[in-house]
């Protein structure tokens, strides 16, 4: 028996005095024919039985679609997805898929794509090398090796021109370096400052750094840390590479958390100020420079929280002259007015002078700034001994520990940088003077007063329940120093652990989106059926 479609969509079977059109519709599938369509569809060379008349056998609503297939014979259902384009059609490539060119709904040609033939895969456009960006290429034709890679996409650090009009093929494509510093922001760059320097809001690799000025840090979209409710971030703001503007996992892509490649080197910008404590010309000495003594840190010195401006504020304490068990060196301060002169810019009293502070990585993955025996003396020549009339005068180092040589004393170094707690983080600092350690605005590590070189360690997961840290918070850290005696100054402050979590992210094949490098997706990986298990083209026909 034969099946056919009413106009009503429903099943008839064929019976007795329909044999002539059974036997009729047989043949015709036996020839290799394809057959039967409602009455008023349009297909392909629709006819009527037109050879002994026999309309008055055939049911009202029936008609005889005969279409040649060479290679099989199917029945033919009408609407997308069909293979043979039909009214309000313009394409139909035997699926109701997106992202292979032909809509789900058989009435859009997809960007990139031409479907010139129904029954037939569309043909994706874009072909990387015929000199012309289109799709998801970000140059064309390639410069392996020189920016443009063997897939179209910009090799890292590099930006490529244009391509001409009209295209040249054979020409590769004309590109150069970025530059972070030079102040442009290209290719995979999210910002350029102009500068190098870490911890001013565009880091030394030209991604964006978050905001802790408010005590809580806010992370920003392309700052290569992931935090909710960003679903990832890689480190810019470009749409097109699985990580959107506003850090969101686009369609097509799978996101996973990664650790950005470390840079080589931490470039930490730092705010020193200059006291006078050798005056000259009428300078005025600072009284809590170039005053007291020690022989190993007084704790506590200053109070355990951050004030609100984020600056250290003092205890009270070893304010007066006397020997206490809380002051076993004397007195190492004057006066709360005084004190919060440290950190603050005050005319006439300190003179701000900014700077850089370079950590190399070593082997052993670490962050590592070492004054050694030369000594920490990174204002020479400026602050308050620079000019005609300085107000103070250098003084000799002492040559069995540091140079020997003459320079500027009495300064204070302030840093300020963020972290991602994950876990594993420690910070070793080895030096004089007084030094604390503030993270998420609460005292981590005690070296206050006045004492030679001494060490401390903090390994933040001993104290991330009294800092107040949750895996996968953004937290600020920063480092008070004071250099208030001459003869020795020394600094070495290592970084160990201290890594964000960040986005790694690809095209997923085989989720039936076309994204990225793919040149289709048909929602699977297998090879044959015209897209392969890499989202590349096949020449495989529609059977």
């Amino acid at each position: 028996m034969v099946a056919v479609m009413t106009r009503r969509g429903q099943s008839t079977l064929c019976v007795a005095r329909r044999a002539l059109v059974c036997l009729a519709a047989g043949l015709l599938l036996a020839a290799g024919c394809v057959a039967i369509k409602p009455s008023g569809g349009q297909g392909q060379d629709a006819s009527r039985g037109d050879a002994g008349d026999t309309s008055g056998d055939v049911p009202s609503g029936v008609d005889i679609v005969i279409q040649e297939r060479p290679a099989q014979e199917t029945l033919y259902v009408p609407g997308c997805g069909s293979g043979i384009r039909d009214s309000g059609e313009v394409c139909d490539d035997g699926n109701k898929r997106d992202g292979d060119g032909c809509s789900a709904d058989c009435r859009t040609i997809e960007k990139d794509f031409v479907c010139p033939e129904a029954g037939k895969l569309c043909v994706y456009t874009v072909r990387c090398g015929d000199g012309v960006v289109s799709g998801t290429e970000r140059c064309d034709p390639p410069n392996v090796g020189q920016g443009c890679s063997a897939t179209c996409d910009l090799e890292p650090g590099h930006v490529c021109d244009p391509p001409p009009t009209p295209p040249s093929p054979s020409s590769p494509s004309r590109c150069h370096q970025t530059v972070c510093g030079d102040g442009h922001a290209e290719g995979t760059e999210a910002c350029d400052d102009g500068n190098t320097v870490d911890g001013d809001g565009c880091s030394g690799t030209c991604t964006l750094e978050p905001d802790c000025t408010s005590g809580a840090c806010a992370s920003k979209c392309g700052d290569h840390i992931k935090l909710a409710p960003e679903a990832c971030d890689d480190g810019n703001t470009s749409d097109g590479d699985g990580c959107s503007h506003d850090c969101r996992v686009e369609v097509g892509f799978a996101c996973e958390d990664a650790t950005p490649a470390p840079p080589s080197s931490l470039n930490l910008l730092v705010t020193y100020r200059d006291f006078i404590s050798f005056p000259s010309n009428g300078g005025v000495k600072h009284p809590d420079f170039e005053t007291f003594s020690g022989m190993a840190p007084t704790l506590l010195l200053v109070k355990p929280m951050l004030d609100g401006m984020g600056r250290p504020t003092m205890d009270g304490r070893c304010a007066q002259a006397g020997v206490t068990a809380m002051c076993p060196y004397d007195q190492q301060l004057t006066s709360t007015a005084r004190f919060n002169e440290w950190y603050q810019d005050t005319s006439g009293v300190n003179v701000r002078v900014p700077g850089v502070l370079r950590l190399p990585r070593n082997g052993a993955g670490a962050y590592v700034y070492d004054s050694a025996d030369q000594g920490f003396y990174p204002i020479d020549g400026k602050g308050w001994v620079a000019g005609g009339t300085a107000k103070e005068v250098v003084a000799m180092a002492d040559a069995t520990v540091n140079d020997g040589q003459l320079h500027n004393f009495g300064f204070t170094t302030e840093i300020r940088y963020f972290f991602q707690y994950r876990g594993g983080e420690s910070l070793a600092f080895s030096g004089d003077d007084d030094v604390w350690i503030f993270v998420n605005r609460a005292l981590a590590l005690d070296l206050g007063g006045l004492h030679p070189r001494s060490q401390g360690t903090l390994t933040v997961d001993q104290k991330a329940a009294a800092l107040g840290l949750t895996v996968g918070g953004l937290y600020e850290m920063v480092l008070f120093h004071a250099e208030r005696h001459s003869a020795g100054s020394n600094f070495k402050l290592t970084l160990t652990g201290f890594a964000p979590t960040s986005s790694s992210c690809r095209a997923k094949c085989g989720d039936g989106v076309l994204a990225s490098i793919e040149q289709c997706d048909d929602g699977n990986i297998k090879d044959g059926d015209g897209c392969s298990h890499e989202c590349r083209h096949e020449d495989v026909d529609i059977p």
